[in-house]
């Protein structure tokens, strides 16, 4: 790609997801007290279709406000087992562990993913509220505790074919393939994947086991898997501007025209059969500011998603 159509996407991409500098009297509220108030909402609308329609729209395009991540503050994720349900596929276990209940068919077109319970019906997994699409629906439930600088989720979550579910089918020739213990679906050098899901149809039996591990450094946020809890903790003071779909950062709340170029974001995703009925996902990302340095991290993560 030349260098002009790269500072062109470097453009767009500033003026689709800046929102530049909040106006006076924007609200700022503590992301503990945020996320406390988003799960109390998302448990008590839940079961009412039309609230929740309604509250996800107004998250996506209507909600404004300052969210301050303060130094040191943490926020930890567990996970606890789950009943399935009649309709679900998969379902929570324990130490953020999932389990598939029914046979699932996965492959990926036009860089999405689709999936099948029977190999005949083909859905998008992507949901969107604007358009009322809904690819997969998530019985879901979340308690929490907050003890000064921490919080502590833990979530139920079964998953089930969504009510309003967009269609689109694999291209066909396609062939079908078993999970199979050494298999790479995806790796950081494209060399070591074994299944490319862009080629073939990964059959995953009822039974399998879903895990992984996350681990984020840098001077933003580190992030470790330990035991039974994925940790969350900010390195350093943020603020972070939300409009909409739009947002801006800041790390004094005076400052808030950054240079993206001065970011750091190198993510790196393993994903394996480890044994014929269990995938393991190996998450690994560097998350740095330097201002004094240049970096064309977040450009290639933007090209890459186009």
């Amino acid at each position: 790609m030349k260098i002009r159509n790269i500072f062109l996407f470097l453009i767009i991409f500033i003026i689709i997801f800046s929102c530049g500098e909040p106006p006076e009297n924007t609200p700022e509220v503590n992301i503990l007290d945020l996320i406390r108030d988003l799960l109390n909402k998302m448990n008590e609308v839940k079961n009412n279709d039309k609230e929740s329609l309604k509250f996800f729209k107004y998250i996506t395009n209507t909600f404004q406000a300052i969210i301050a991540f303060h130094k040191d503050t943490t926020i930890n994720i567990k996970s606890q087992a789950t009943n399935p349900t009649k309709d679900s596929f998969i379902h929570s276990l324990e130490n953020n562990k999932f389990m598939t209940t029914k046979p699932i068919y996965i492959t990926f077109e036009d860089k999405k993913t689709i999936y099948s319970l029977d190999n005949k019906n083909w859905y998008l997994n992507k949901s969107d509220a604007d358009k009322e699409i809904q690819g997969i629906q998530n019985d879901y439930y979340f308690d929490y505790k907050i003890d000064n600088n921490n919080l502590l989720i833990n979530y139920k979550m079964a998953f089930s074919i969504g009510k309003a579910p967009e269609i689109k089918k694999p291209s066909k020739g396609k062939k079908i393939v078993n999970l199979k213990k050494g298999m790479i679906f995806s790796n950081s050098d494209e060399k070591k994947i074994t299944t490319d899901l862009n080629e073939a149809i990964l059959y995953v039996p009822p039974g399998t086991i879903l895990f992984g591990k996350v681990n984020i450094d840098g001077n933003l946020i580190m992030s470790q898997s330990k035991s039974d809890i994925i940790c969350i903790k900010s390195l350093q003071d943020m603020y972070i501007y939300i409009k909409g779909k739009r947002f801006s950062l800041s790390f004094d709340k005076i400052n808030w025209n950054l240079n993206i170029l001065s970011f750091i974001i190198d993510p790196k995703i393993e994903v394996k059969a480890i044994s014929n009925n269990e995938i393991f996902f190996d998450i690994t990302a560097t998350a740095m500011y330097e201002k004094n340095k240049i970096s064309m991290s977040v450009i290639k993560l933007f090209l890459k998603a186009l």
